[in-house]
């Protein structure tokens, strides 16, 4: 004898004893003119916020990198940043060190996060350390 297992059907009705829920569920799923939407004004809000941060950049980089510590859990001393990288393989962390527009920039790359951070103009030798998944950068 074959046993069977009963499937739950939810029922959506697009009538008048539909929920507003039901309704927007349903416009949503139906409307592709919405995605569209959502990505312009993603990119919009993307684009406007870079005119100020490149002022910003330009002027006070100590503030942006300050903003960008805040963002990645991280702290900073004199001479150096300490970031928690907790549960990040040593390996799929990548440092690098370069000058964008006359400004010395510490690139860190973790998988698919990637952020330029502004150093102040004597970091120059840049010394890092892994340590119990903490990330110690020092110069």
């Amino acid at each position: 004898m074959e046993e069977w297992k009963e499937v739950e059907i939810e029922t959506v009705s697009d009538g008048l004893d539909a929920s507003p829920t039901e309704l927007h569920a349903s416009f949503e799923i139906t409307s592709d003119h919405l995605s569209e939407v959502r990505d312009r004004h993603t990119m919009m809000l993307v684009n406007s916020g870079e005119l100020p941060e490149k002022h910003l950049d330009s002027i006070a980089p100590e503030r942006r990198l300050d903003w960008m510590l805040e963002e990645l859990n991280g702290v900073r001393h004199d001479g150096g940043l300490v970031i928690p990288l907790q549960g990040t393989e040593s390996e799929n962390v990548d440092l690098s060190f370069g000058e964008i527009e006359g400004s010395n920039y510490l690139r860190l790359k973790i998988g698919s996060l990637d952020r330029k951070l502004p150093l102040p103009r004597d970091a120059l030798d840049i010394k890092a350390i892994i340590e119990n998944g903490i990330l110690k950068l020092d110069w």
